[in-house]
Formats: structure tokens, sequence, C-alpha cells
């Protein structure tokens, strides 16, 4: 047989052989998806498509209502732009209907 010592090691490196495939995989995958989006930037830019001005709202609230408006939610996208801008219900709404025609 072989000594129980080795057990814990073996289990170690096997752990950190992991780690070390995962890591390099998710970064990757990062790095990929950074390509394809400046692709699509220039691929916007070239068709000249633009949504509405996302002004005085940060980065991680519109992303927010991005997500609401492509999973069909926008009231609560509304809502999102609401307490973003402090603008009233049907310019909340206008702006919204812009950005989802805009995709």
């Amino acid at each position: 047989m072989f000594p129980l010592e080795i057990i814990p090691v073996a289990i170690f490196v096997v752990l950190l052989l992991l780690y070390i495939t995962v890591s390099g995989n998710l970064r990757a995958n990062g790095k990929t998806a950074e390509r394809v989006e400046r692709k699509l930037d220039l691929v916007i830019k070239h068709l000249g498509i633009e949504g509405p001005a996302a002004e005085g709202i940060s980065p991680e609230a519109l992303a927010e209502i991005d997500r609401c408006i492509w999973s069909d939610r926008r009231i609560e996208a509304i809502k999102l732009y609401r307490e973003e801008t402090g603008l009233g219900l049907l310019e909340a709404k206008e702006w919204v209907d812009r950005r989802a025609a805009s995709y």
C-alpha cells in the first residue's frame, strides 16, 4: 500500500490544478466577452444606431435597467429610471420605450 500521509498532499495538488484550470478559463472568457463587446460597439457606431442618452444614470443602474428591459420587466425599468433621474412617470416610460426600441 501507500502511506496515508500522501493523501492530503495529493488532494491539495488536485485542488490546486483544478483552481489553475478554472481561473484560466474564467480569464479567457472575460477577455472574449470584452472583445465581443468592442466589436459590437464598432458595429453599432458604424450603423449609426443610438439609444436615448443615459445622462445622470450610474453604469450599474443603467445595466440593471437594461436587464429589466431585456427580461420584459418594463415597469421595474421605469421605476429604476425614475429613482435615478427624478423624472416623472410619462418621461420615464417614454425613455424606457425608446431604449427598448433601440435594441
